[in-house]
């Protein structure tokens, strides 16, 4: 008979691919972001031809200038996708400062019990949770911010359309 309690080579294995899916998930916002920068870049050609046939002093009108300001706008946001982003959240107040696996910190913050605690509670399962979280939260910010940036570029669209109607009687 099995027990329905995972062993601790299962929890490890479990951590270890969950740790592989969140890396994999945030490369892949990572790629959409450079697939969206060229074909943003690509679809901005066909789109200065049109508005500069329907009026050949468009790039003096305030409208094209708002629509290239949001064009630069756009490319900066899913260019901050690929930036990096700052994983580790903040420790909590009495909590212990990490850093590094030995150090023991700051003597006068510390008591000796404090340390004993921590020692026994630190486990290579705690530290492989610990960076889950930590990407976790990387992949919410990358997210978020391709979010932001897809915002924006649908904004632009809009206000091509816009600039567009604008500029044809010009």
């Amino acid at each position: 008979m099995t027990s329905d309690v995972p062993t601790q080579e299962e929890r490890f294995e479990f951590l270890r691919h969950a740790i592989a899916l969140s890396e994999c998930k945030i490369r892949t916002l990572e790629l959409k972001a450079q697939i969206l920068i060229v074909a943003f870049v690509l679809s901005l050609s066909p789109l200065w031809s049109i508005i500069s046939s329907t009026c050949s002093q468009a790039a003096s009108k305030l409208a094209v200038q708002v629509m290239v300001a949001l064009f630069v706008a756009t490319i900066l946001l899913l260019a901050s996708v690929m930036l990096p982003a700052v994983a580790a959240q903040p420790a909590p107040a009495g909590a212990w400062p990490r850093k590094a696996l030995f150090a023991a910190g700051d003597p006068n913050r510390i008591v000796a019990s404090a340390y004993a605690d921590h020692i026994k509670s630190l486990t290579s399962e705690v530290d492989l949770a610990a960076e889950i979280l930590n990407l976790a939260r990387l992949r919410e910010t990358k997210s978020r911010r391709f979010k932001h940036a897809l915002r924006l570029a649908f904004v632009f669209y809009g206000w091509s359309v816009a600039a567009f109607l604008m500029l044809r009687n010009c």
